[in-house]
């Protein structure tokens, strides 16, 4: 308002001024953002023009935050698509995308897979929701490979948890299971319908898992496997597993996990910080799990 009234322009003259001015600047703005964040806002240029022109636009009816695709993927967060190395489902080839029973269904019923009341027991879904037509050599290589464990060092969450929040991004149903309270995930909105549980002592409510009971953590985690047709789970605690079961139970207990990623063709994500741990008992665990490199290695 101040720079309104600096520019000659008055409270009572609001009614009269010709926004379409400012209009243009904010547009051009945009364009400028665009250019920076390269194609990672892409979607923002379409957008601009349809409003400025009076129109909403949008590439299917429905879709109100283009490129994002009908089986639930959020394209425009995805690793592959910031790159470049995936146009998405909605920039993407249309005869590609109609070769997609997933597109075709959710588009007949103008609805998204991941709210969809049948997604759990829709065999559609079941046999295509790890067959995207879009994927490619590139856009595999930006992703952990379906059907197995992962392991990151690191003393922080940084590698870990972005590498979980892709996968959500690319439509997989998540769980996440915390030694630390929920609360530090508050800021990470892609995961805000995710279900969440920690491992506490004191278990109080549904949503609390006892570290001793490892049959429990397994048994949970096995029943999400078996139930999401395309799943990762992410595990935080590692070191507060071993404290209360030791080193021999654990490794038995990620053996047993990593087999249940492989059978049901889902992943599962865990950390540890590499210093509170002997190198036997590092190399242990990389013999169950696939290593990927973190930021804390470099």
């Amino acid at each position: 308002m101040a720079a309104l009234e600096s520019a000659g322009v008055h409270r009572t003259d609001l009614h009269s001024f010709d926004f379409r001015t400012l209009t243009w600047e904010i547009f051009l703005l945009l364009l400028l953002v665009v250019v920076v964040e390269q194609r990672t806002l892409l979607w923002v240029i379409p957008a601009c023009v349809g409003s400025l022109l009076g129109f909403k636009f949008s590439f299917t009816e429905d879709m109100d935050i283009p490129p994002d695709a009908r089986c639930g993927a959020i394209c425009s967060l995805c690793v592959s698509f910031q790159k470049g190395h995936c146009p998405s489902c909605a920039f993407g080839d249309e005869n590609i995308r109609l070769s997609c029973p997933l597109f075709v269904c959710a588009e007949k019923k103008e609805t998204l897979c991941t709210v969809c009341p049948e997604m759990l027991h829709c065999t559609i879904y079941r046999t295509h929701a790890n067959t995207c037509p879009f994927i490619d050599e590139l856009v595999l290589q930006d992703t952990l490979p379906a059907g197995g464990g992962y392991l990151v060092y690191e003393n922080n969450l940084n590698k870990s948890l972005s590498l979980f929040v892709d996968r959500i991004a690319r439509g997989d149903l998540g769980l996440v299971i915390l030694r630390q309270p929920p609360d530090i995930l508050a800021g990470v909105p892609q995961i805000e319908r995710v279900p969440i549980l920690q491992l506490t002592q004191t278990v109080t409510e549904r949503s609390c898992l006892d570290p001793t009971n490892l049959a429990k953590i397994h048994l949970t985690v096995e029943e999400f496997f078996r139930a999401a047709p395309k799943a990762t789970v992410f595990l935080e605690g590692m070191e507060y597993l071993i404290i209360h079961n030791g080193v021999d139970r654990i490794l038995k207990f990620i053996h047993s996990i990593a087999e249940c990623a492989g059978k049901y063709r889902s992943r599962f994500i865990t950390l540890v910080d590499p210093r509170v741990l002997e190198d036997e008992e590092l190399s242990l665990l990389e013999e169950e799990l696939i290593r990927v490199e973190s930021e804390f290695e470099k």
